[in-house]
């Protein structure tokens, strides 16, 4: 068997080491600035190295711009288009043309699968 007083030195050590350990935790834990975000002023947060941080301020700037240009000149080029389209009918010849109804002879021999015409 193992000498007595040997477990016993072991135990200590281990209970030592566990001891400082803690102390080495609590000791960090109490040089925190901050736990939480309440803990520290009001326009600030707790980061995450237990610090204290401003809360940073973001402007953002509003730029508003007028389309009415862009919307002219596409109205503008939709009614070019549209009369480019439809030249003929909006400005072409105004004469109206005669038909000429002139009865036209059908031809000598006419056939088809059934029957044979001819013109007399």
């Amino acid at each position: 068997m193992v000498n007595k007083k040997a477990q016993a030195g072991l135990i200590a050590i281990v209970i030592i080491l566990v001891a400082l350990v803690f102390i080495g935790w609590l000791i960090n834990v109490n040089n925190r600035e901050c736990n939480s975000n309440a803990d520290c002023e009001e326009e600030q947060y707790c980061g995450s190295d237990f610090s204290c941080h401003n809360i940073p301020v973001i402007e953002k700037t509003v730029i508003k711009r007028s389309i009415t240009l862009p919307i002219l000149i596409i109205c503008a080029t939709i009614v070019v288009l549209t009369i480019i389209l439809r030249w003929e009918k909006l400005f072409g010849k105004k004469e109206k043309e005669e038909i000429e109804t002139t009865e036209t002879e059908p031809p000598e021999a006419y056939y088809s699968s059934q029957f044979q015409y001819s013109a007399k």
